[in-house]
């Protein structure tokens, strides 16, 4: 989906931005980065551009006008002439910085880089990269001195992550641009502010951004309706889990009503979904679609996000990767427990 092997740093402006609501700085660079070690260009690139794995799109966006998208404007006026990118990195570290109005951002330097010769879906396009680096790391340097060695310590930062990015490709401009962007120190609140704060992207309803949803849909489903369903067993939830996981990796395309006939199969379970799923898209803002050709990058995520594992007190975990029919629960009267009997052919 990506390919950056052959992708080129041809710009470089750093400011530093500091929290508008903690009273930080705004720090604004003169000049252009003046870097001639080819080495530490390399090391610069992937720092930027190695976190950028999955395609999970976004776009440009306003309530009234796209033109009136600041990051967007002022990405426009530097793809139509490179020679602006101190003027418009100024104009972006700005914006940042009025942006930042939320108590928990954090200091950090911005840095706005040209990139050419970005594969992107089969097409080679240039790249503007925004990358803001927050954490700051201790490391120790060792010098021989003429007797001994001396120990010194420093603070900078560590090139083995990227606290946050986005990349905009020049291509599909009157539709926003496509863009990613990742938040890899805020998970909760304060992560809104990168994408839609600041960026003001929404993601692009493709069908990566489809199957991701239906995932996830799926995932909260189980565990918002039916865990709380005395009535469906905790290993009926976890098989439903596991041919949900297998629907979207073994399948090329998925259709709604072949998904609930195939994968929930009770009419009541299949109810609940249905109105489950109705809530979902009001509450998360998303157009879920009936129908779609399911995304081979987003479908590995199901991987991750289905765990098949019954939690029985604080004993014992219960792994349960197929096989429904060969478990078996029951209750014990002279123990007063609840149990499960598995069924297997051989040890592995």
């Amino acid at each position: 989906m990506f390919d950056f092997s052959e992708a080129t740093i041809n710009g470089i402006a750093i400011h530093r931005v500091g929290s508008r609501a903690r009273e930080g700085e705004l720090v604004l660079a003169n000049s252009l980065a003046h870097i001639h070690d080819s080495n530490l260009l390399n090391l610069l690139k992937n720092y930027f551009l190695m976190p950028f794995k999955q395609p999970e799109f976004y776009s440009f966006a306003h309530g009234s006008d796209l033109s009136m998208n600041e990051v967007y404007s002022y990405s426009q006026r530097l793809f139509e002439n490179q020679e602006q990118l101190l003027e418009q990195s100024v104009n972006i570290a700005k914006h940042l910085y009025q942006s930042s109005g939320h108590p928990n951002i954090k200091d950090g330097e911005l840095y706005v880089v040209l990139l050419s010769d970005c594969v992107v879906e089969g097409e080679l396009v240039d790249a503007i990269g925004l990358f803001k680096s927050e954490t700051k790391d201790t490391f120790i340097t060792v010098h021989q001195l003429s007797d001994a060695f001396e120990v010194e310590q420093h603070q900078g930062i560590s090139i083995r992550k990227l606290d946050k990015g986005c990349l905009i490709f020049n291509t599909e401009h009157d539709f926003g641009y496509k863009v990613v962007a990742i938040d890899n120190i805020n998970k909760n609140d304060e992560a809104r502010f990168w994408k839609e704060v600041f960026l003001g992207v929404k993601p692009r309803e493709d069908d990566f951004y489809q199957t991701s949803s239906y995932i996830n849909l799926c995932k909260d489903f189980v565990k918002d309706v039916l865990v709380e369903d005395q009535k469906v067993e905790k290993t009926e939830q976890v098989a439903l889990l596991n041919k949900t996981r297998d629907y979207f990796t073994k399948n090329d395309s998925f259709d709604q009503l072949e998904f609930e006939e195939e994968i929930i199969r009770k009419p009541e379970v299949v109810e609940q979904f249905r109105e489950y799923k109705d809530s979902y898209q009001a509450e998360m803002g998303c157009n879920l679609k009936d129908s779609f050709t399911i995304s081979t990058d987003a479908a590995k995520q199901a991987k991750k996000v289905f765990k098949s594992v019954i939690k029985l007190d604080k004993n014992f975990h219960l792994y349960i990767h197929g096989g429904r029919d060969r478990v078996e629960k029951g209750y014990d009267d002279d123990r007063g427990l609840n149990y499960y009997k598995l069924y297997f052919d051989a040890e592995g």
